[in-house]
């Protein structure tokens, strides 16, 4: 779900009442796939449960079929029926995409359909109770939702119009028997068309709360993983990610590229603070965090430790890479001034570098601070490497 919270983030996911379907044919793409792998297992199950019932009405129940038929007919019937149905709850497995199966579902409810009437034929011509399996039927189909609504009703009505005239054109009825048929259609199709469209309403209105709960969650971790006044990762987003750079460290054993850290510093920056205020400070944060990440490489990365602390991860990158790097950054800030109103502030920034080994991330860390306060105690303004 994660994944489809975040791509309909920003997707109007109204859904329309009487098309019982999102109105945004993305976000209804994306509900039905989401649903796809529930809808094959809804579909096998329809199969197997139709097999099973079709070879206990075989075996136990000979009353209502003519004596006549039932060597031939109307077991080979049945033995297709039967054949047809398991074949389609194996070949399920095999469908990729909702399209193909619905595809699928349509042609196995056709050829249901047409089974059904074949051995409507077979039974006597007076009798008509058959009728309680088409009701049967077509709730359930109507009930599944494997199909839209539209197409539901299409195939429903159909069938219905289908079957009715076979009965009138086979069957002997009183016209009260036949006015009970038509009213068994009528009652199961309109019963079916309602519960579908509720099914379908229901469904769609815990999709769009499942999606709006999951990007709520996965704002909220997000939000958890940043800072808030910078907008950098923190922290707790070090941590997490520090397995993944472990993992680099290990791979650049022996090699020239290794997995670089730097620890850096705003110097007197508790000056800026008690001499003009927080929201200044504040300032400074934001604008120091920005070259920071300007700065740097696309795959590198910055978090904000906390105060004026910063770590610079450099992944693949050589010292003497970073050490270039850094370099770089301390003479642009000591080239440019921090705008702030009509302040006009110089910001300088110290820099402790180290490599990371096969440790934990309090070691590197640690190690990066001593070499930090190495360069605070040798002026400040400079890089320190300690390896």
């Amino acid at each position: 779900m994660g994944a489809f919270a975040a791509k309909l983030f920003n997707q109007d996911m109204t859904i329309e009442r009487y098309a019982c379907q999102f109105k945004t044919l993305q976000v209804e793409h994306v509900y039905l796939q989401s649903k796809f792998a529930q809808d094959k297992k809804i579909a096998q199950f329809l199969a197997c449960l139709i097999a099973i019932v079709t070879m206990l009405v075989t075996f136990f129940d000979r009353m209502i079929i003519q004596a006549e038929f039932w060597p031939e007919i109307a077991l080979m019937g049945r033995a297709v029926s039967v054949s047809v149905c398991v074949l389609s709850a194996v070949g399920i497995n095999y469908v990729k995409t909702p399209p193909q199966l619905r595809i699928v579902i349509v042609s196995f409810m056709v050829f249901l359909f047409l089974s059904i009437q074949f051995m409507v034929i077979t039974y006597e011509r007076h009798y008509f109770l058959h009728m309680f399996f088409d009701v049967i039927v077509l709730i359930t189909f109507y009930f599944s939702t494997l199909l839209s609504l539209k197409l539901s009703l299409l195939l429903g009505v159909s069938y219905s119009v289908f079957a009715v005239s076979v009965i009138f054109l086979n069957k002997d009825l009183t016209a009260h028997s036949f006015y009970m048929v038509v009213l068994a259609h009528v009652a199961s199709n309109l019963a079916g068309m309602i519960m579908a469209a509720h099914e379908h309403i229901i469904r769609r209105e815990l999709f769009v709360r499942n999606t709006q709960l999951a990007q709520l969650a996965h704002e909220m971790k997000t939000q958890a993983l940043k800072d808030a006044l910078t907008q950098l990762p923190n922290r707790r987003a070090f941590d997490n990610a520090y397995p993944e750079y472990q993992r680099l460290t290990q791979q650049q054993q022996g090699e020239l590229k290794q997995v670089c850290v730097i620890l850096a510093d705003i110097d007197y920056f508790k000056r800026v603070n008690d001499t003009h205020g927080h929201e200044v400070g504040d300032v400074v944060l934001q604008r120091f965090s920005a070259f920071l990440t300007q700065s740097l490489r696309t795959s590198d990365d910055v978090y904000r430790f906390g105060g004026e602390e910063f770590v610079i991860v450099l992944p693949l990158c050589s010292v003497p890479d970073a050490t270039v790097i850094i370099n770089s950054m301390i003479s642009r800030l000591n080239s440019e001034m921090c705008e702030v109103g009509e302040l006009s502030l110089p910001i300088r920034a110290s820099f402790g570098l180290t490599v990371m080994r096969e440790e934990p991330k309090k070691s590197v860390i640690s190690r990066a601070d001593a070499a930090l306060y190495q360069a605070k105690d040798a002026g400040r303004n400079q890089l320190v490497i300690k390896i």
